[in-house]
């Protein structure tokens, strides 16, 4: 804060009502209207920076006033009175009303009026100061009001531009871009991504400049940007299929030193597309302009070729004195210029003229350009030479045209042949040759009417032929139908009499089967018989080994007895030599030995009788065994008997089932017979029908006329002959027939077989 002649005591006021000023951004002013404050603006940001204040006080003029009047209080009450009056004039007019006037140039300043002059910036004093003071205020505000309105004006033209416009600091990192920059990163905001991962179209503000250059490229492109003398800077780079021209320019502050870079981008990805184009269409297809009158002002090589001269000769040259347009058609619709003038486009095929005087057809058309009001600047001419592809239509029409005319003649000459054909003349020829492939139609034709006329004449021999044999077939299928039934008859009777003969069959060996059953209920028996002999047998067996056993415990006994016996004898002598002392032992020693003797005798007694029934066992046991090999005799002898009721039980069902089978065999001949009955009744039919077909085909077949027509004759045919059944002892039941080689039967051969007797048993010899 500055501060110019003002009493300490009144700052802090000043800073307040500076403060209020700011603030409210206006002129503020005490209560006692004694201080005063004018905020000032920044000229670019049109934001209050600071404020001027003033003050009045009259202080200073009544301390004086004190000090006055003490020190002239001598001079009275009216010097004091005058001095008074003087000072508050003096004060007046020299501090209260420049103040006022500074007070009021702030006012102006701050609605920013600066057409206003400082008249106080010529004092000399404090307030000149202060005048000098806001005057430079007013010179900067107004400086800074033009940059404001000059930056108005860019940032709306940065803002509309078309031009796709990037602006960057100097460290290469973006500030600001317009919406046609944002509108080219947005629709190659893929191949962006592709390049640079996570790109967003919308945050590119802040990212630096080069980000889609990496490593060693990115510091050679910052190298090249930060050298003034490589500004401004063109080039164009490749983003995925994008393509897009760069002219960066560099910014200075007012020192000349860098400030930042503008970046215009120009998306020339169509661009590069369109050039390909119009060079392919230059480089392949004759194109011409001509200005808006018809005068040809420029041809590519293959519009200078086609006409066969320097397309510097041609230029100036008149449209209809290069093409000859279509003079009726011309009348009709208008020259070509003329529909172009009106604002249609004409297409169709054009004769260009040669220099040598030929002509070259040009396939395309004229295309009008206009400018955007509508206004036509020249006429556009894009064809094909297709002379050759029109003359090779000319040729295939003419082509075309002669092979019509001989189709036309083919198809004539075929009518005619084919109607004598329908009406069966069959001897009809197309004599006359056709042209080119056409005549091996004629050559077939020819021959399938030959082939034809051979064919119907063989038909109709073959008919009178079939007539013949067919009234034989007739004669045969009667007779065979006749023998067929009474066969039919024979194997019914047959049939019963084995029916009757299987029944019986059938009760025999149901009767075998239980005999058989019996025989096998006996062989059960016998050896169910000889298994409890063999039982017995083997119990005897048993109980000899335990007697053999018992025989050896009854040894044992008698051996212990006499031990026993000897001991006892033993005491007794011990005893007697002990005298009076040893008799009671010497009676306990003879009741041992009588013990002893008894045990002996009653050993001996068991081992007798064990002997005596060892002795029956054994004769029980041959006896036994004896009866079991009856047994094993009987059943054996059952048990042949068994297997012969059993073979004979088996050879009854042998026989009743081989009955059966040879009933079922006849059940079933005898219903094929029945079938065959019928169906020899059908063939009889069939023959009479067939028969009748025949004189019919013999009517048809005379319709046809052809070169010479045969009479009726014998015809060899080949029929089978079926060998000899019941009488041929070498056919052997399920071979097969023996092929026979074919017979020859005349006319007369079937009839008189006809007039034999027809007997049942005449051997089958012929069928």
């Amino acid at each position: 804060m500055v501060e110019s002649g003002t009493s300490p005591a009144l700052l802090a006021p000043l800073q307040v009502l500076a403060a209020r000023a700011v603030e409210k951004m206006e002129t503020v002013t005490s209560p006692d209207g004694m201080l005063v404050a004018t905020p000032v603006f920044n000229a670019v940001t049109g934001k209050p920076t600071g404020a001027v204040t003033s003050a009045w006080s009259a202080a200073d003029a009544q301390a004086l006033q004190r000090r006055a009047t003490m020190h002239d209080l001598q001079l009275g009450i009216g010097i004091v009175l005058a001095a008074v009056v003087g000072m508050v004039f003096a004060i007046r007019g020299l501090i209260v009303s420049p103040i006022s006037e500074l007070s009021g140039v702030l006012d102006r300043m701050s609605r920013e009026d600066y057409d206003v002059e400082v008249r106080a910036a010529h004092r000399g004093d404090e307030l000149g100061a202060i005048g000098v003071a806001v005057s430079r205020l007013r010179d900067h505000l107004v400086l800074a009001r033009e940059r404001a309105r000059e930056n108005r004006f860019r940032g709306t033209a940065f803002e509309a531009s078309s031009a796709a416009v990037m602006m960057v600091d100097s460290t290469l990192r973006i500030i600001s871009v317009n919406d046609t920059v944002r509108d080219i990163l947005q629709r190659h905001a893929a191949s962006f991504r592709d390049h640079t991962a996570g790109f967003e179209p919308d945050r590119i503000v802040g990212m630096e400049m080069d980000f889609f250059h990496k490593g060693a490229l990115k510091d050679r492109v910052r190298a090249l940007l930060f050298d003034p003398a490589n500004l401004p800077y063109r080039t164009e780079i490749a983003i995925g299929e994008g393509r897009f021209r760069l002219t960066i320019s560099r910014v200075e502050n007012e020192a000349g030193e860098l400030d930042g870079f503008v970046v215009e981008w120009d998306d020339v990805t169509q661009e590069f597309l369109s050039d390909a184009i119009l060079a392919s269409i230059a480089e392949n297809q004759i194109q011409a302009e001509f200005a808006t009158d018809g005068t040809l002002l420029h041809g590519n090589r293959l519009f200078a070729a086609a006409i066969g001269a320097e397309i510097d000769v041609l230029l100036g040259n008149a449209s209809d004195q290069l093409f000859d347009f279509d003079a009726a058609l011309a009348a009709e619709k208008g020259t070509v210029i003329d529909q172009i003038n009106q604002g249609q486009p004409v297409y169709g095929m054009f004769n260009l003229k040669r220099s040598d005087g030929g002509r070259v057809i040009i396939e395309g058309g004229f295309t009008p350009v206009r400018d955007t009001k509508g206004a036509l600047l020249r006429i556009v001419l894009i064809g094909q030479d297709v002379t050759e592809a029109q003359e090779r239509l000319k040729r295939a029409e003419r082509d075309r045209q002669q092979q019509q005319a001989a189709q036309e003649t083919v198809v004539d000459t075929l009518r005619t042949a084919l109607a004598t054909l329908a009406e069966g003349d069959l001897t009809g020829r197309i004599e006359t040759a056709f042209t080119g492939d056409y005549d091996q139609l004629r050559i077939d034709f020819n021959e399938a009417v030959g082939r034809l006329q051979d064919a119907m004449r063989r038909v109709v021999e073959n008919a009178e032929m079939i007539q013949s044999e067919a009234s034989e077939i007739s004669n045969a299928a009667d007779d065979l139908s006749s023998r067929t039934e009474r066969q039919a008859a024979t194997l019914e009777q047959t049939a019963s009499a084995l029916d009757q003969l299987t029944a019986s069959v059938r009760s025999s060996a149901d009767g075998a089967a239980s005999a058989n059953a019996l025989v096998d209920s006996a062989r059960e028996e016998a050896a169910a018989s000889g298994t409890v002999v063999r039982e017995a047998v083997g119990a005897m067996g048993e109980i000899e080994q335990s007697s053999r056993q018992i025989s050896k415990i009854t040894g044992v006994i008698d051996d212990i007895a006499f031990q026993t016996n000897l001991l006892a004898l033993n005491a007794g002598v011990e005893a007697a030599r002990a005298g009076e002392a040893g008799r009671g032992f010497a009676v306990v020693a003879s009741e041992v030995r009588a013990l002893a003797q008894r045990s002996s005798d009653a050993a001996k007694e068991i081992n007798a009788l064990i002997t005596a029934s060892g002795g029956q066992v054994r004769r029980g046991v041959d006896l036994v065994d004896q009866a079991g090999k009856a047994l094993a005799g009987i059943v054996d002898a059952v048990q042949k008997i068994s297997q012969n009721v059993s073979e004979i039980a088996l050879s009854s069902q042998e026989q009743s089932a081989g009955l059966a089978e040879i009933n079922s065999a006849m059940n079933q001949l005898d219903q094929v017979t029945q079938q065959n009955a019928a169906m020899f009744e059908e063939t009889t039919a069939a023959s009479h029908a067939l028969t009748r077909e025949a004189e019919t085909l013999t009517q048809t077949t005379g319709s046809f006329r052809t070169d010479h027509h045969r009479g009726a004759r014998d015809t060899v045919v080949s029929a089978p002959r079926f060998a000899p059944r019941p009488n041929d002892p070498a056919r052997a039941p399920g071979a097969a027939p023996a092929a026979e080689p074919p017979v020859r039967f005349d006319r007369a051969a079937p009839a008189a077989a006809a007039t034999e007797p027809d007997v049942f048993d005449d051997g089958w010899d012929e069928f």
